[in-house]
C-alpha cells in the first residue's frame, strides 16, 4: 500500500468519520456525546487537524457503530 503523510491521514480518518457520523444522522455534539470526547475536538477530527491517541479511535469506532479497522484501513506512515 502507498505510504501517507501523518496530515493525509488524519485527513482521510476524518473524512471517514464525517461520512459516518452523517449517515447516523448525528450531529457533532451527539457524536461527542457518546465519545466522551469535547464536540470541538470532533470538528478537529473531521478537519484532519487532530492526532488521534488508540483510546480515542476506539472510543469514536464505538459510538459510530463500526470496527476500529474501518476508520484506519489502509493508512500507512510514511517515516
Amino acid at each position: 500500500m502507498p505510504k501517507t503523510s501523518a496530515p493525509e491521514a488524519a485527513s482521510i480518518l476524518g473524512e471517514r468519520v464525517r461520512e459516518r457520523r452523517h449517515e447516523l444522522g448525528l450531529s457533532q455534539e451527539r457524536l461527542a456525546e457518546g465519545t466522551a470526547l469535547h464536540w470541538s475536538f470532533i470538528g478537529r477530527i473531521e478537519r484532519g487537524q487532530a492526532n488521534l491517541t488508540l483510546r480515542n479511535i476506539l472510543r469514536l469506532a464505538a459510538a459510530l457503530d463500526v470496527d476500529p479497522g474501518v476508520l484506519v484501513t489502509g493508512l500507512r506512515s510514511d517515516d
